[in-house]
């Protein structure tokens, strides 16, 4: 399981965890996706993360435009830290997903959906990790690094719990990681622009 805190070059981190209670993070995205090839040739299964908004709502009228996803709670994906966030992480989720696209063959079956993993139908899972607020650890010696590693063990978490309920609601989605996909070659299936994937919001830090 992995996740990518997406941001500035100087502010990228990740958190790649080997499911047996040890992991390891960094800044470079090269290693990430070296590793991560490595577990889906080995036939690992693979759950990615993305700490940017993957996907956004497709609202039937005007009055919808502009408006947070459910689920949000004031940390809408359509301003301020949201809106840098999706555009950063669109071409940095692209980048990775084709770096994987280019290392494994034949191509993984991908889903959104975290119980395909479990079922064993899908190799790779991409889904959207939500650190916000009291979730951060400020004080972290890497706080992006701690960011990814954190949503990491949340989805972990329910991961073992036997489902990985969405924090954010919405239904009828524009999917930007399924953009990605599609563009990268890592799947052929148009219907995933509109799934919306699932989305893991870490709790606020107890302090």
């Amino acid at each position: 399981m992995a996740a990518v805190d997406v941001g500035s070059l100087a502010n990228i981190g990740w958190w790649r965890s080997a499911g047996d209670g040890a992991g390891d993070g960094g800044r470079d995205l090269d290693v990430l996706v070296d590793r991560l090839v490595l577990d889906l040739r080995a036939g690992a299964g693979v759950a990615l993360g993305f700490e940017a908004p993957l996907f956004i709502p497709r609202p039937p009228t005007p009055g919808g435009l502009n408006r947070q996803r459910l689920g949000e709670r004031g940390r809408p994906w359509c301003a301020g830290a949201g809106a840098g966030a999706l555009a950063l992480g669109v071409q940095q989720a692209t980048y990775v997903l084709s770096r994987i696209a280019a290392g494994v063959h034949p191509r993984p079956v991908v889903a959104f959906d975290p119980a395909e993993l479990i079922a064993g139908t899908a190799d790779l899972v991409v889904w959207e990790a939500f650190v916000s607020g009291r979730a951060k650890n400020r004080d972290a010696v890497e706080p992006h690094i701690d960011d990814a590693r954190v949503a990491v063990a949340e989805f972990e978490a329910r991961l073992a719990a036997g489902a990985v309920a969405s924090d954010v609601g919405d239904v009828e989605v524009l999917n930007l990681a399924g953009a990605a996909l599609l563009a990268v070659g890592l799947t052929d299936e148009i219907a995933m622009l509109r799934r919306p994937c699932v989305v893991v919001r870490v709790p606020d830090r107890v302090t």
